[in-house]
């Protein structure tokens, strides 16, 4: 059966991915490890909690002896103090485990160990204190046994895996790591070694006086800001002129020492796009050249003797942003063995037009306060302004028109 045109993106996408080579793992103190790509599973090396816990801060009772002498609000008893708990101790989180004695009650706070003895807690609110002594002011068939204590294990019992191998490890999974770690290091895959190659003569640099019929080099720029917010990404930047004899010295280069290597222009059928010939020179295998989207279609994918990435992106700096964000960060995810995080969503579409084209399109998209993505108006793929309005793009099938539900990607590389 014949693929249709999104099916064959996503086919030698998957292709390009399964012939590339994974990083090795390295071991690394875990104070170091934010923004790591966590290479083995964490597993518990103690319940959690660890013990029985307060879930928030209160007193720490008998159930039984509750129901024996609980005093009810605005009882004769509870007017003159006659029947109330003393107060025994005080169960701080943290500290060891207390012993609650007969006829008192121990205050304690949320993370406290439940004093043994005791099968419920009541929240501070719920009750009227004195320094010493401590009245319940509801009724008994509101207070479950049980009541505000989470139990040893609940969370997970140790061995268990409590973290998959593949995040990225941000705030919340550092606090996930740090509690369930017994050790003070992790595994962690080694960082991506990107190089970056920028070809044309055309380009100049910030620094460089500008005549209006030249050209300023954004893509260079652009890539290292995309990748500069993926700490599990080490990358450098060099150019290369339009000759096909120093792309293709710069490309061995920087295969000898890198996992993967983006190219910028010189893709295309030009008579100067040398790179898809300095591509087969080198011995890569070229998994696929040229794809049915807009923009970004010249975009090449090719794999190295040694299973290093390539890929050409277009000269065009939406082309490069799209055929990166949608096609090349996918891939360095998988070198990198990251597996979860990134975020993928369809989204509502509104300021629709007519118009369709026969190919997978990439349009650029505004999100709005409501959450809908607004269409942008689009010059073509060197439409600067667009781009750095834009919050990402949408997929939009072949035949198909931009509206409704729609697969978006965001400009969030981390």
């Amino acid at each position: 059966m014949q693929l249709n045109i999104l099916d064959e993106l996503q086919t030698k996408h998957l292709l390009l991915g399964s012939r590339l080579r994974v990083v090795e793992h390295e071991r690394i103190e875990v104070s170091q490890a934010t923004g790591r790509i966590l290479a083995r599973p964490i597993l518990n090396f103690r319940d959690s909690p660890p013990m029985d816990v307060s879930a928030m801060d209160g007193y720490a009772f008998r159930y039984e002896e509750l129901e024996n002498r609980l005093l009810r609000p605005n009882s004769d008893q509870a007017q003159t103090g006659g029947d109330c708990f003393g107060v025994s101790g005080v169960a701080a989180a943290g500290a060891r485990r207390l012993v609650l004695r007969a006829d008192t009650a121990i205050r304690i706070f949320t993370g406290g160990v439940v004093p043994e003895g005791a099968d419920v807690v009541i929240p501070r609110e719920r009750c009227r204190e004195e320094s010493d002594r401590v009245w319940v002011t509801i009724p008994l068939d509101e207070i479950p046994l049980g009541w505000n204590i989470r139990r040893q294990g609940e969370n997970a019992r140790q061995d268990e895996v409590g973290l998959q191998a593949g995040c990225c490890i941000d705030g919340p999974r550092m606090s996930s790591i740090v509690s369930m770690n017994r050790e003070a290091q992790i595994d962690v895959s080694r960082k991506v070694r990107v190089t970056i190659i920028n070809t044309g003569d055309e380009l100049k640099g910030m620094d460089s006086p500008i005549e209006p019929w030249q050209i300023r080099d954004s893509n260079g720029p652009l890539l290292e800001s995309m990748l500069r917010v993926c700490p599990w990404i080490e990358w450098n930047r060099v150019s290369a002129r339009d000759d096909l004899s120093e792309i293709q010295t710069r490309l061995k280069e920087a295969l000898d020492v890198s996992d993967a290597v983006l190219l910028t222009g010189g893709v295309s059928m030009g008579d100067t796009d040398h790179v898809p010939a300095a591509v087969r020179h080198c011995g890569a295998e070229v998994i696929f050249h040229r794809l049915a989207i807009r923009p970004g279609a010249p975009v090449l994918g090719a794999v190295g003797s040694e299973g290093q990435l390539i890929m050409g992106l277009p000269g065009n700096p939406v082309s490069v942003a799209v055929t990166f964000r949608r096609l090349g960060l996918e891939l360095l995810d998988r070198m990198a063995r990251r597996v979860t995080g990134r975020r993928k969503w369809k989204i509502h579409v509104v300021g629709s037009d007519s118009k369709t084209l026969g190919l997978v399109w990439y349009r650029l998209v505004q999100i709005q306060s409501d959450g809908t993505a607004l269409l942008l108006a689009n010059q073509g793929s060197g439409d600067i302004r667009s781009l750095g309005l834009s919050d990402g793009f949408i997929e939009v099938p072949p035949g198909s028109l931009s509206q409704g539900m729609v697969a978006f990607y965001d400009w969030d590389t981390a």
